[in-house]
This record gives structure tokens, sequence and C-alpha cells, in this order.
């Protein structure tokens, strides 16, 4: 299975440099928010990089398609993550068992940070290295007040990408002529800077 998401990883990121790049964004933030552990950020990097002009026009689909993914995900964990007795579904189960980053232990976790932060824990999980898609499921299955859980989404996804776009725009170019490099090493290090950015790390 984890051949598979990495054969998956791969396969979307060859739409990057094809002109339906804007449009692969947003399907990837999509299901990368709901239900796959699609590479986003890489994604959103890469193709802001190879064309800045369109810099805060990648923002606007990334973060749609994170937030409409995350609808999603928040559908999933209310209707179909807990059977009538209490018990996890049979999909529930699939993906504790094939979904990286995710398992029981993990959601047990979470039931405790959302009684603790409610709706709050959600602008930390958009600067986490962590699928958005356990918190946006888990919000379902927590029962988050949805109204709540759009606003902090739409607004937290919005800022991560806006400030990924302003990093790339400022460090991108010249991170590109001094360095041999990667682009997941320049998704990471744009990660850094907006991590110390809000945590003061």
């Amino acid at each position: 299975m984890n051949n598979y998401f990495k054969t998956l990883n791969n396969w979307s990121l060859n739409w990057v440099t094809t002109k339906w790049g804007t449009f692969a964004l947003f399907l990837c933030a999509f299901a990368d928010a709901s239900f796959l552990p699609l590479p986003t950020p890489l994604f959103f990097t890469i193709l802001t990089l190879l064309n800045v002009k369109k810099a805060f026009n990648n923002v606007f689909y990334a973060t749609m398609g994170s937030f409409l993914g995350s609808m999603l995900g928040y559908s999933i964990g209310h209707f179909a993550w807990l059977n009538t007795d209490g018990s996890f579904t049979g999909l529930a189960q699939f993906l504790f068992d094939h979904l990286p980053g995710f398992s029981e232990a993990v959601y047990n976790k979470l039931f405790y940070q959302f009684v603790k932060w409610d709706f709050w824990i959600l602008f930390v999980a958009s600067f986490m290295p962590v699928p958005y898609k356990i918190f946006s499921i888990s919000s379902g299955v927590f029962d988050l007040n949805f109204y709540m859980f759009c606003i902090a989404t739409l607004i937290s996804q919005a800022l991560k990408f806006f400030l990924m776009a302003l990093l790339i725009l400022k460090i991108g170019p010249e991170v590109k002529k001094i360095f041999e490099f990667t682009f997941k090493s320049l998704s990471s290090i744009i990660s850094s800077f907006i991590a110390k950015f809000f945590f003061k790390i």
C-alpha cells in the first residue's frame, strides 16, 4: 500500500508541468484534505516556482481545493466513521490500516486535543507536517460545529498558502541561483519558515 501511495504521489506531480497544472493543484488539495495522502505543499511550491506571476492565483486554487476537500473529510467523519453502536466502520478501519500517519492511537490523542482546544486546533494543524485530512475527518467524528470548522479551515488554509507564496517569491529565485537543490528541500525550507513565524521555534 505504501508503494501505491508513493506511485500516486509521483503521478500527481507529473501534472505540475502541464497546462492543467492549476486545475491539478485544486484536485490535489481537495483529495489531500479529504481522503488521499497527496503532496499538496510540494505541488504548490513547484507550480509557483515555475510561474511566479501566478503565485496568488495558485493560492486561490489551493485554498479552495483544501477547503472543499476538508468539507468532504468532515462528512466522512460525521456520517461514515462510527457505527450506531459506537464501533469503527469498515471505512475507518481501512484508513487506520492504510493512511500514513493515522491510527487508532493518533485518533485517541486527537480526541483529547479537540476537547482541550476545540476548533483552534485547526489553525495549528494547517502549519504542521501532518495530513490535514486527519483533522477534517476527526472534526466530523467529534461533531465540531460545522460553521466554525468551515471558517477556521478557510482562514487557516488561505493563510498557509498565502505565506508560502510570499516566501517562494522572496527566497525561491535566490535559492535557485545559489544552491543546487531539490524542490522537496525548498518545500521543507518554506514550511520551516512558516512554522518559525507562527510558533517561534
